[in-house]
């Protein structure tokens, strides 16, 4: 959930944007209710089926496109995050004349729609799909939480380990003790675990007062995380002794430690 988020917000859009149901009651309340007050939506229409491409996933992004509840109040992200992994709304696409999503609403799901996600994994990974793997990783120059520098291009030879991340996403928080573990299991190898923080360095050391986190925390870094085209959080990056990506996984699930220790070790072997 910045372009953010998150975890199962990939699989959550690719099972809107595969199943239109037959909601029309539904929408005549929301057109309703949208009659009697201002219309945050105005100039913007409800996507059908044929307005958006079923093989692209949606992004759930609160920062940049606004996310409404069902009496059109604007969602903050920290709400947003909450609302999504109770599994009882859908997030609705509203696009402009040109199709382009402009705004979401969180209508509440049908009984139907609920046993649809019920068959839909909760924390599913995308792995192995991301155009980053195989490229030259981007550079960058970060300076961590205890004010020690890295540059990437200065540590070839070693395996970098990049986890993208923001305080208010839940997953991201979630996955921290299996990431603690990752880097226990792996001390004393030639490995550098960097969490690359959308967040302020303020916010960063209240929010770590309370919740360990192993890695080297790094604030700040939307930046990066732009120059990786990182859409959705958590997500981890692998970057071999060479610089080259060697691994990207979004979300979290069952064996995401397992995965990231399969791949490390892999390249540790070399």
């Amino acid at each position: 959930m910045h372009s953010l988020f998150t975890p199962y917000t990939r699989v959550f859009l690719l099972f809107i944007c595969m199943f239109f149901i037959d909601t029309q009651c539904v929408h005549a309340q929301i057109a309703d209710s949208l009659s009697r007050q201002a219309n945050p939506l105005s100039g913007l229409r409800l996507a059908g089926p044929g307005d958006i491409d079923p093989g692209r996933p949606l992004m759930l992004d609160p920062m940049s496109t606004p996310m409404y509840d069902e009496q059109f109040k604007k969602v903050n992200p920290g709400d947003f995050m909450k609302i999504m992994m109770s599994n009882e709304y859908i997030p609705e696409p509203y696009v402009d004349d040109t199709k382009t999503v402009r705004a979401f609403v969180l209508r509440k799901a049908t009984a139907e729609e609920k046993v649809m996600m019920s068959n839909i994994p909760k924390g599913q990974m995308d792995q192995g799909q991301s155009e980053l793997v195989g490229t030259q990783a981007s550079d960058f120059e970060v300076v961590d939480l205890k004010g020690k520098k890295y540059k990437l291009s200065e540590l070839k030879g070693k395996v970098v380990v990049l986890n993208f991340w923001f305080v208010e996403c839940k997953p991201c928080v979630m996955e921290m003790p299996e990431l603690n573990e990752l880097t226990k299991e792996l001390k004393g190898k030639e490995v550098i675990f960097l969490a690359i923080a959308l967040n302020d360095k303020k916010r960063l050391k209240e929010f770590l007062k309370t919740k360990e986190f192993d890695y080297h925390v790094v604030s700040n870094g939307k930046p990066v995380a732009d120059s990786y085209g990182i859409k959705v959080f958590p997500t981890n990056v692998i970057i071999d002794q060479n610089g080259l990506v060697k691994y990207v996984s979004s979300g979290i699930g069952p064996n995401n430690k397992a995965n990231l220790l399969q791949e490390i070790n892999a390249l540790l072997t070399k």
